[in-house]
């Protein structure tokens, strides 16, 4: 038999799969993402992923696969995409997750605990000791992703707005800025943004400077960065209360905004304190697609799920990933 973990995304998808005999293989194709490249596209990327996983294992069906996918948001985006895979004669059995499931799956190696991203955008999940799935966050820069990149980076650009008008504190964020989008003048901003437009990801690097000048003492930058913590505190916190979770509680960062080290981290453990929980500050023991493979397992033969398995597929795993 053999058991299957898609980690499918908006730029490539990475199929793992793993036989009984213990053989590991490792497949990459196209994006997987079916708004984006559409439903038949997707499905092909997925099958082209598993199969080129397959050389010299073995050949289609699998036995069962998960796929954890990118922008399965809605419950028809999940019907959608689990009848086309059915069809498509991937696996005797199918598990269609969002891709934050086997992201903490990953995280935890299937264990109790919580994953933070905040990257661009930001999310929390977590899965308590009887398998129970919760996620918060995740809505977009226009309904949420409080705590992420992007929103740094908007609140770097208000700041610095505001220290010019005069309505704010100064800082030294006003001229990075400048800099940034090659201002001569703080107005022609307005002509940056409304006319030509910037996208998320551009604001959303502007974070990289507020660590910069956090970094340097601007007092500015440092309250922002306090704020992006405790609203990553506030993400974790919703989980952690949602799923009555007790005691310390693993909990697993991902995304660039970690990159900042103690100006987030320092912050995030002072928010959890004051709101009794207690957790360790981990990054993840698996990657996503080792993760989906877990749930493949869990799933149909448990106890074929060990350490010494899932190191070697870990091992294997962590080449794909950046």
């Amino acid at each position: 038999m053999i058991w299957a973990g898609v980690d499918g995304g908006a730029t490539k998808t990475l199929a793992l799969v793993l036989s009984d005999k213990g053989e590991v293989g490792v497949g990459i194709s196209g994006p997987s993402n079916y708004h984006d490249v559409g439903l038949e596209k997707a499905v092909a990327n997925i099958r082209e992923a598993i199969e080129g996983s397959l050389k010299d294992i073995g050949e289609l069906p699998v036995f069962a696969a998960c796929y954890g996918l990118a922008g399965l948001d809605s419950p028809s985006d999940f019907k959608i995409v689990e009848k086309a895979i059915v069809e498509a004669n991937i696996a005797e059995k199918n598990f269609v997750v969002h891709d934050s499931v086997i992201a903490i799956y990953g995280a935890t190696g299937g264990e109790a605990g919580i994953i933070v991203i905040a990257g661009t955008g930001s999310v929390a999940a977590g899965i308590d000791d009887k398998g129970n799935y919760v996620r918060v966050g995740g809505w977009g820069p226009l309904l949420g992703d409080e705590g992420s990149a992007y929103m740094i980076g908007r609140e770097a650009l208000a700041r610095a707005l505001k220290a010019y008008d005069g309505r704010g504190e100064k800082t030294s964020l006003l001229n990075r800025i400048k800099e940034k989008f090659g201002l001569s003048q703080v107005e022609e901003i307005i002509d940056v943004f409304y006319r030509k437009g910037v996208s998320v990801t551009e604001v959303a690097s502007l974070a990289k400077i507020v660590s910069e000048e956090a970094l340097k003492g601007d007092s500015v930058a440092i309250d922002i960065l306090r704020k992006a913590a405790e609203e990553i505190g506030i993400h974790i916190e919703a989980v952690y209360r949602r799923l009555n979770m007790s005691g310390r509680v693993d909990v697993a960062l991902i995304g660039g905004v970690f990159r900042a080290g103690e100006l987030v981290l320092g912050p995030l453990r002072s928010y959890l304190s004051r709101k009794g929980i207690e957790v360790n500050l981990t990054k993840p023991r698996y990657p996503p697609a080792v993760g989906a493979l877990i749930i493949a397992l869990k799933k149909t033969k448990p106890e074929l799920l060990s350490v010494e398995i899932l190191e070697k597929v870990r091992t294997i795993a962590e080449r794909y990933y950046g």
